[in-house]
This record gives structure tokens, C-alpha cells and sequence, in this order.
């Protein structure tokens, strides 16, 4: 009973904060382009460009190192390639994902300093103006550090690798966001506010 009542003093003796295993993150940044195999005599380089990247990301651990995470980014880019020595955009495009992830996290519970891995499975909508949008199987590996200056609120910063299953490899006909490809590959680059509560 002694050492049942002394366990109870010390949890409650610990800051609130250590408890605190729910986050709430806005992320901005930027994604990599994705080259895209072309068989067209004179194309070179063709790619989804690079561009800007912002969204959302919100997790619960549910021990001090084991978490799931849920997070959607928008990729705002083009396709575009390079003909005769001179780039031309086709078309301009973005790309949404949603992933489910899950995350292990580095250090102590409430530590300030949280380094973390992520690996998540979901999929990645590609829309443009008077073309369908379709929606792909992608995945998620990636890592990051999150610091915690105070009790609720910090930064977070992330790499994540990001290929998206195109599913067109095989096909005789490939529609625009399918590329006769099977695979596109691109990295994002995140850093944002993160919440915990």
C-alpha cells in the first residue's frame, strides 16, 4: 500500500506537460520534382516541378515513444519538360496526400527535444484545370525533430520520402497524371508550428 501510495505522489508530483501525447502541427516547405520516363523524340527532362508545400499533420502517442499520425499536404507544381534547349509547362497541377503514418519518437516524455521516424501508407490525389483527377496508392518514410521551447508549443521539422504507385508501366494508353510509368518519386522538405496538448 506504501508503495502504492507513493507511485500515485510521484506521478502526480511530475509536470503536466509530460502527460500531454496529442499534436497539432501546421507545415509549409517544399517538394522535390518527379521525373517522368519519356519515350517522345525531342522531350527531355520531363517532371512534375518542384514547388511549394503546406498542410496539416496531427498525432496521438499512445505510449511516450509509440504514436499514429494523420497528416494531408497540397503540392502546388507543373508538369513541364524541355524541348530544343528551352522548358515549356503543359500544364499547371497540384498534388494533395493523405497519410496515415505511424511514429516512433526519440527521448524522454515532454522531453524538449524529440527526435522521431514515420512510416505511413495513403494517397496522393493529382488535379488539374479541365483533365479528371485521380487518385494513387503512395507511401510515406520520413524523419524529423521536434523542439519544444515551452510547455504546449514548438517546432517541427521533417524529411519524408514520398513515392506515389502510378499503376502505369504496362498500360497501352496513359492518361495525363499516368505518365507510363509505374513509380514517381519525389522528397518534401517540412518545417512548421506544432502544438501539444
Amino acid at each position: 500500500m506504501k508503495a502504492l501510495c507513493a507511485a500515485v505522489l510521484v506521478l502526480a508530483a511530475s509536470p503536466a506537460w509530460a502527460q500531454q501525447r496529442t499534436e497539432v502541427a501546421l507545415l509549409a516547405g517544399y517538394t522535390t520534382s518527379g521525373g517522368i520516363e519519356s519515350t517522345a523524340l525531342g522531350i527531355q527532362d520531363l517532371a512534375i516541378d518542384g514547388g511549394f508545400t503546406w498542410g496539416l499533420q496531427g498525432g496521438h502517442f499512445l505510449t511516450p515513444h509509440w504514436g499514429i499520425e494523420l497528416s494531408w499536404l497540397r503540392h502546388e507544381s507543373a508538369l513541364a519538360f524541355t524541348a530544343a534547349g528551352d522548358p515549356v509547362t503543359l500544364f499547371e497541377l497540384d498534388a494533395s496526400q493523405l497519410h496515415g503514418s505511424v511514429a516512433y519518437q526519440f527521448g524522454a516524455d515532454g522531453g524538449r527535444l524529440r527526435p522521431f521516424l514515420l512510416a505511413g501508407l495513403g494517397m496522393t490525389t493529382f488535379n488539374a484545370t479541365d483533365l479528371d483527377a485521380e487518385t494513387k496508392l503512395s507511401f510515406a518514410l520520413g524523419a524529423g525533430l521536434k523542439w519544444f521551447p515551452s510547455e504546449r508549443f514548438g517546432v517541427r521539422i521533417q524529411g519524408r520520402y514520398d513515392p506515389t504507385f502510378l499503376n502505369d508501366g504496362s498500360s497501352d494508353f496513359c492518361d495525363p497524371f499516368g505518365f507510363c510509368q509505374s513509380w514517381l518519386h519525389q522528397l518534401d522538405l517540412n518545417a512548421g508550428v506544432v502544438v501539444r496538448f
